[in-house]
């Protein structure tokens, strides 16, 4: 039994197994290892895998930004670009040079508010991540909040950076909430590593290439421009999404968190101002798909009545 992208997987014992690499049997099976699996899910929950492939964890390469110890923010308002990097808050900067839409935040200095954020987000980090860091495996993470009106979402940025607007702070009404908030940054970042892994140590065989063309693709990347092309890049776009609600539920329940309060947090932020009456919000997309993940595999857990 594993678990795997936001799913408990049981592998079958007439599985069709394949390992790879370093992998030769289950016994070699460790936290951190890939797996990609096709199955079907029982009334429990569980997904009985009839294929798995296992594919061994690889080191990357190491991140050179700041490590959990020094991801403090400044004690004066600043500005941070998207790997991190702090400027003061008057320094000339070019938009050219913000590396994209995480870049050139103002970023409040270090407060009880910017160590809540921190404290939930390492606490979300899986175990296997924290015991893999010192082999450069994943990314160190770091967490901030930055002033940001117009986004009503986590940013999750270059590997490891994960912003959390003000605003979105503000609308949360406790701890599991903003739990499942920045376990979605956390799970994009699980995806950014997967493609970069397929990418870089030719994961894939030429068979299998087309089958699984969409996992080396950016998770957040936009729409393509029109036609059958823009349509396959949405529903790609969506496929990313649900995963990422997946993980979240996962990561958030095995924090001790409640993920019952994850479809509640996305329907806090999904309208553009919030209504004075609060019950008449809907759940958006992500949050509909984590109600039926909830009502699949998390039927034990306390507030999963509450949360429908």
């Amino acid at each position: 039994m594993y678990q795997v992208d936001g799913y408990q997987v049981r592998i079958a014992a007439n599985a069709d197994e394949d390992f790879r690499d370093s992998i030769n049997s289950l016994s070699d099976v460790h936290p951190g290892t890939w797996l990609r699996f096709s199955g079907k899910r029982g009334t429990n929950g569980i997904v009985v895998a009839e294929k798995a492939t296992f594919y061994p964890d690889k080191p990357a390469t190491k991140n050179s930004g700041p490590t959990q110890m020094e991801a403090v923010a400044p004690a004066f308002e600043s500005l941070i670009d998207s790997e991190g990097n702090f400027k003061p808050l008057h320094t000339k900067v070019r938009l050219s040079d913000a590396g994209g839409w995480c870049g050139w935040h103002r970023i409040p200095p270090e407060s009880e508010r910017q160590a809540r954020v921190r404290r939930v987000g390492n606490r979300l980090l899986p175990r296997y991540m924290k015991q893999l860091a010192e082999e450069q495996s994943l990314t160190e993470f770091r967490f901030f909040i930055v002033e940001e009106n117009v986004i009503r979402s986590e940013l999750a940025c270059n590997p490891g950076l994960v912003l959390l607007p003000d605003a979105v702070l503000d609308r949360l009404d406790s701890d599991d909430q903003l739990a499942a908030i920045l376990a979605d940054g956390i799970a994009y970042n699980i995806q950014s590593l997967r493609a970069r892994l397929i990418a870089r140590d030719g994961w894939l065989r030429a068979t299998e290439v087309a089958d699984l063309a969409t996992w080396a693709v950016n998770p957040m990347a936009g729409l393509a421009a029109n036609g059958a092309v823009g349509l396959a890049a949405h529903e790609h776009n969506v496929e990313m999404e649900l995963e990422r609600g997946r993980l979240a539920l996962s990561m958030v329940a095995d924090a001790g968190y409640d993920p019952g309060q994850a479809p509640e947090a996305w329907k806090l932020l999904s309208p553009k101002h919030l209504p004075r009456d609060r019950n008449s919000l809907k759940y958006p997309r992500i949050g509909q798909y984590q109600l039926m993940v909830l009502d699949a595999q998390y039927k034990g857990h306390g507030a999963v009545a509450q949360a429908r």
